[in-house]
């Protein structure tokens, strides 16, 4: 697979110790980057990047992904320079606007201007890192006379946008060096979501090429196929369920799941209930690598032929790390 840069890797419900454990073992079977996540009410992403920076030397230590409303962007350079310190300039800030529900329904934070949010966050971001004294008046942040007092191993840390809408996805081909596409991702929408980068590339200037374009990838390898299927169904019943307030997204409507076969999975959700019996193998199919090694390496072949460049394997419930590790490693 030519087009690949790199593997990535991210897990999220480890504990901290877990964390620094499987990021040494990811080192040691060459990946590339570390993403470490940061969601309500999970570990803090710097203290876990933190200390995998203290304990690693080549790898890349990813925040996949900070919102820009819980740090303000100035709290975010400060945290991010100490990190890049900390890992001799290996740090890869990503960014997204989070949801909603979490950061206006349960921390009482107005959830205003996403987007805006994110390209005012970025630019803070990158002016502090620049060593600017920097007062900025935006939409959402405002800043006055704020500087480093401190300068960070690079000027221009790489930064890497969380994001999924085509109006995002094109923002983040203006001003970031990267994007990390969420779950639930098909060839057919990571076709349309290059569309949308390359549109944002081109009207700045910039080479697509050179443009990291990664994805959190299920994963799910084993000589028993159907075992590794089966073994993403409730993953991949859960997150159908949690995007199935927008049944028209081109997460969906990319690779052709109708609302019909959607709401189901919302209703199941809401309810508290299992939906893990409405997950097709199309969906399995389209939406994860699941199955014996011959299928997951065609499958991978489709993303990255779609335009995928940094495949990151994300973690499937109730598989350790280490499995996941090394089925990758051994078959892909």
């Amino acid at each position: 697979m030519g087009n690949v840069k790199e593997f990535g890797l991210s897990f999220q419900n480890l504990t901290a110790r877990e964390f620094i454990a499987t990021a040494r073992r990811t080192e040691e079977l060459g990946f590339g980057t570390f993403w470490v996540p940061e969601d309500y009410v999970h570990r803090g992403a710097f203290s876990v990047a933190s200390a995998i920076a203290a304990c690693t030397t080549s790898l890349r230590i990813g925040i996949g992904v900070l919102n820009p409303y819980t740090r303000h962007p100035v709290l975010t350079a400060m945290e991010l320079g100490a990190l890049e310190e900390i890992s001799d300039g290996q740090a890869v800030l990503g960014m997204g606007a989070s949801i909603a529900p979490w950061i206006e329904g349960q921390l009482g934070i107005p959830y205003v201007k996403p987007t805006t949010s994110i390209r005012e966050g970025v630019e803070i971001i990158r002016a502090l890192f620049r060593g600017e004294e920097f007062t900025y008046t935006g939409q959402v942040f405002q800043t006055t006379q704020a500087r480093l007092n401190f300068v960070p191993p690079r000027i221009d840390v790489p930064i890497h946008l969380g994001v999924l809408g085509p109006k995002n996805l094109t923002m983040a081909g203006q001003i970031a060096d990267g994007a990390l596409l969420a779950v639930l991702l098909s060839p057919a929408y990571v076709r349309y979501a290059v569309e949308c980068i390359q549109r944002g590339t081109e009207a700045v200037g910039k080479d697509l090429a050179s443009f990291e374009i990664g994805g959190l990838l299920t994963i799910s390898i084993s000589e028993d196929g159907l075992a590794a299927r089966e073994a993403v169904k409730p993953f991949l019943a859960t997150w159908i369920g949690l995007f199935s307030s927008q049944p028209g997204h081109p997460i969906f409507s990319c690779p052709g799941l109708p609302a019909k076969d959607i709401k189901p999975f919302g209703e199941r959700l809401a309810k508290g209930e299992s939906a893990t019996d409405l997950v097709t193998d199309w969906m399995i199919d389209t939406f994860t690598i699941a199955g014996d090694p011959e299928h997951c390496r065609t499958r991978l072949a489709a993303l990255v032929d779609a335009g995928l460049t940094c495949p990151v394997p994300f973690e499937v419930p109730n598989v350790r790390p280490e499995v996941t590790l090394d089925a990758v490693k051994t078959h892909l």
